[in-house]
């Protein structure tokens, strides 16, 4: 019998800035994996497609990173007087017309949506859909669907929004809307884990997850609110994935997208990593959502050598021992001093070694944002400066209601990062680039890098 067919969509980005930094749909992949096994023939469109070949192809650095293919658009009304060009990152919209006339007309999509800021690109994407199949069901999952579901509602001609991790509502949604399926959706069956990579026009590296959720409690994180489990996959499974679909697809790099891989070290990250340098060695590890500065014990520093990790982000966000017991206590100042002597001891050099720190938080002044940097810089590891975001529902969510510039609270295009919207007097734009500068200098490193 023939498989009903689901359409499963990327949507565009509308922004200032967009990057292609170890950017994949994981999540988006993963449910394709799940509705396989659920009966559904799952087809997938990527609006922000880096491979398509209609397409001019963009210029990558090292490793894939690049930018997305950008259209320049009217700034939404809200930023008026911000100067500064705004795109649609992406493809072309009569491309992606044309694309979806080859697709079977879908019993039902899915449309997934990542930061709350960017829902005018998946406005867009829905718009464009609704033209192509006006009478099919229209499911918009994702992070912003997850923390603004109300908001998601209002501004997207969504049929349903699914809050939260897809697997629990997904099923039930289809059954309901389309008669597919079943009204218990997969019942008991395990958490699902590995991307249909099959989907994709090209598979350039491995998008890799270990685990879900969190096991830390971070102000400033919406992980605890997208997944409130931690839960970890079996060290086994995951090194069959990675041996079986490194020789399939022929690549040597993995994207770990894991947010708390080094946590239960013994028994999930050194087994793991033990077992992937003896099965598939010549594997290059990069780290984009960033590790546990206190996991990193001389003998996982050492593992992860062995394995080939290149590409190092530790998640600090500040040397402050006081931030860190205000905001959760993931780590302290001290093991990220044991952590940077670990991994040098272990081989790694120091630009290998990036750190996280949050900039524009409330209260944060430039002159803690120049000590964290200086305090990294002297241990020889890279500073990589993230702008923070105020994210809906997080503890920290009161502070940066008190400290915004905008009305953050009704209109999430004001949550954008790129305006610093919570940052106190005097930490801007200039002066985050010249303190980028400054690192790009003592590391003699392209400044696009720093900035990324």
């Amino acid at each position: 019998m023939k498989r009903p067919a689901i359409l499963l969509v990327n949507p565009w980005i509308h922004d200032f800035a967009a990057y292609d930094l170890w950017a994949r749909p994981l999540g988006l992949l993963v449910l394709a994996t799940s509705l396989r096994k659920a009966g559904w023939e799952p087809w997938f469109l990527d609006c922000l497609d880096p491979d398509h070949p209609e397409m001019p192809r963009v210029k990558v650095r090292k490793h894939f990173h690049g930018r997305f293919s950008k259209t320049v658009i009217p700034k939404p009304p809200a930023f008026t007087g911000i100067r500064r060009t705004y795109s649609r990152y992406g493809v072309d919209p009569e491309i992606i017309r044309s694309d979806l006339s080859s697709v079977p007309r879908p019993r039902a999509i899915l449309v997934t949506s990542l930061m709350t800021y960017w829902y005018q690109g998946v406005q867009e994407t829905i718009q464009l859909l609704r033209e192509v199949f006006p009478d099919t069901p229209l499911l918009l999952g994702g992070i912003y669907a997850s923390l603004l579901p109300k908001h998601a509602g209002e501004h997207c001609a969504a049929v349903e929004i699914l809050a939260g991790p897809g697997e629990r509502v997904l099923f039930q949604a289809l059954y309901r809307l389309t008669g597919v399926g079943s009204a218990r959706g997969p019942g008991a069956a395990p958490l699902e884990f590995e991307p249909a990579l099959d989907l994709m026009r090209c598979v350039k590296f491995l998008p890799l997850i270990t685990s879900r959720g969190c096991p830390f409690r971070c102000a400033y994180c919406a992980s605890q609110m997208l997944f409130a489990d931690f839960v970890q996959r079996n060290p086994q499974e995951v090194v069959h994935e990675i041996e079986s679909r490194a020789l399939r697809y022929g690549v040597r790099d993995i994207a770990l997208y894991d947010d708390a891989f080094l946590v239960n070290a013994q028994k999930h990250a050194l087994p793991i990593l033990k077992a992937v340098s003896q099965a598939a060695p010549g594997m290059r590890w990069h780290t984009p959502n960033g590790l546990h500065a206190a996991a990193i014990t001389p003998e996982v520093a050492s593992a992860m050598k062995m394995a080939g990790f290149e590409t190092i982000r530790i998640g600090l966000e500040s040397c402050s021992d006081q931030f860190h017991a205000r905001t959760g206590g993931k780590t302290n100042l001290d093991a990220f001093y044991s952590a940077v002597k670990n991994l040098k001891d272990a081989g790694f050099a120091g630009h290998q070694i990036g750190v996280y720190l949050l900039v524009g938080l409330p209260g944060q002044t430039r002159s803690q944002i120049e000590d964290d940097v200086d305090r990294v810089l002297a241990v020889g590891a890279l500073p990589k400066l993230a702008e923070y975001s105020p994210i809906p529902g997080t503890r920290m969510w009161p502070e940066a209601l008190a400290a915004a510039r905008y009305s953050i609270d009704s209109e999430p295009l004001f949550q954008n990062c790129t305006l610093l919207p919570a940052a106190a007097a005097g930490v801007d734009g200039v002066f985050l680039r010249e303190l980028r500068r400054r690192i790009s200098a003592n590391f003699e490193v392209p400044a696009l890098a720093v900035a990324q």
